[in-house]
């Protein structure tokens, strides 16, 4: 893990932001000042990537918006690979 990456995790610990699905992987995360910032995933190769539109995410740094929202889209993953897990049990 780069020092970048521990610094945005301290940092999201710390200010407590909220999530917003906008569709597919896109998120809008708000900050506690009710700035919005867009955050979006994608994977290559099996790992997943995120970007920001936020000063730190343009200058293709972990800023501490990837964080709160990469758990909304964990969450959400999982819960879409319950479903189809059950689904095809039946």
């Amino acid at each position: 893990m780069t020092q970048n990456l521990q610094n945005a995790i301290n940092k999201a610990s710390r200010v407590k932001c909220s999530v917003k699905l906008q569709g597919g992987r896109s998120y809008t995360v708000i900050t506690p000042e009710a700035h919005r910032y867009t955050v979006r995933f994608e994977e290559v190769d099996g790992q997943r990537f995120g970007r920001c539109n936020c000063k730190a995410g343009a200058a293709r740094m972990a800023c501490f918006h990837l964080i709160p929202a990469a758990l909304v889209d964990t969450a959400i993953r999982r819960m879409a690979a319950q479903v189809a897990r059950e689904r095809s049990a039946m």
